[in-house]
């Protein structure tokens, strides 16, 4: 079995899959590169794009799998043992990838609150700097940094430095909580030449 990264099959989602995987490495005669490779990206494509159901089928499937074949076992051979260690790094990270989502954040968005206008902004205008934000939103850099810095730990954006300023763009996880809340309005705006920094959004007058 190999490490897939393609989507899968229409029927299939990530949580059907992740079970699926589970469930081989249960009946293998040996857990194999390719289980772990699997479960690896299908972890990482979950936390992506905020597929709380797979994660949980992920932490859950190989909780069940750890008590069952290997909790309290001492005559575990060297290779089970490294298995027994992949396992539970993978129950980590599935936990951690919990823990991060929006939800598992109470990252709660209020359509008029900055925190939501901020990631609306830079999902329709991506690259905009501290400066073009506060503009939009009408407040300073220092509120902007304060919104951006959770927003960041969230998961939900990124920041990256341009030249002496940041640019922030939205993550897959931003947009798939935006588009939960009904707040994702606009299209990506890639209008002009790359170096030229994208104008601000126009204020909904609903948010204003």
């Amino acid at each position: 079995m190999t490490g897939r990264t393609e989507t899968p099959p229409a029927g299939h989602d990530r949580a059907s899959e992740a079970r699926r995987l589970i469930d081989s490495m249960e009946h293998a005669k040996s857990i194999g590169e390719g289980h772990f490779s699997a479960l690896g990206m299908l972890i990482n494509d979950a936390s992506l794009c905020a597929d709380e159901a797979a994660l949980v089928a992920v932490q859950d499937g190989l909780q069940w799998l750890h008590r069952a074949h290997y909790l309290d076992k001492a005559n575990l051979d060297p290779d089970q043992r490294e298995e027994r260690g992949r396992i539970l790094g993978l129950i980590d990270v599935a936990h951690w990838a919990l823990r991060r989502l929006p939800s598992g954040l109470q990252l709660g968005l209020q359509p008029g609150g900055h925190a939501a206008r901020f990631l609306q902004s830079v999902a329709s205008h991506p690259g905009m700097n501290n400066q073009q934000l506060a503009d939009a939103l009408g407040t300073d850099a220092t509120e902007v940094s304060r919104v951006g810095r959770k927003l960041l730990s969230a998961g939900v954006v990124w920041r990256r430095k341009e030249w002496r300023h940041n640019a922030w763009d939205i993550t897959p996880r931003g947009r798939e909580y935006l588009e939960r809340a009904g707040l994702l309005t606009e299209a990506p705006h890639h209008e002009g030449s790359p170096d030229t920094p994208p104008p601000p959004p126009t204020r909904r007058p609903d948010l204003a």
